[in-house]
């Protein structure tokens, strides 16, 4: 079976409703709701509601070790990239204030996308995921954050599809 084959829709997966972090908030505002809800991403929102972008474990990964996300290229672009063309001074890393980086904006820290509609077939889901090189994507109605869904809630699925084929049983 592919994920082509997959019948569900994002809203069938997706985790509904969304915590979300207010754009006026700062990214160790966000570290805490992430921590204390133990959730993986949280969708940025403006002052009317409106889905801006997010903020991931990944993007607290790059921030701690003074690199900026990039769902843009592959992983393989940006180590090249970070090796050859801007290679980490190992001694700026002491430099890095992480009080500026907890005190900055969660705008500062977020990265735009992916999203999808609530009607997106799983599959595309899961390609814009791929393509993106992120593990979570939102789920975005009338451009307001709806749900989000992770990897795991693609392999979940994908399971519970693969589950159901085979009468209940995949051994």
């Amino acid at each position: 079976m592919t994920m082509k084959a997959l019948s569900k829709r994002a809203e069938d997966v997706m985790s509904a409703p969304p915590v979300t972090v207010d754009e006026r908030a700062s990214m160790a505002d966000a570290a805490r709701v992430m921590v204390e809800k133990n959730i993986g991403c949280l969708p940025v929102v403006n002052s009317e509601g409106d889905f801006i972008g997010m903020v991931t474990e990944r993007t607290f990964q790059a921030e701690l070790a003074g690199l900026r996300p990039d769902s843009s290229r592959s992983e393989y672009e940006r180590l090249i990239e970070q090796m050859w063309i801007n290679p980490m001074n190992l001694s700026s890393i002491s430099n890095v204030s992480f009080e500026s980086v907890r005190k900055g904006p969660v705008t500062s820290g977020m990265i735009e996308g992916p999203t999808c509609a609530p009607q997106t077939q799983l599959w595309e889901v899961a390609e814009r995921l791929f393509k993106s090189h992120l593990s979570h994507i939102a789920v975005v109605k009338d451009d307001k954050p709806v749900g989000v869904i992770a990897r795991h809630d693609l392999l979940k699925a994908y399971f519970d599809e693969a589950t159901q084929a085979s009468g209940g049983s995949l051994g």
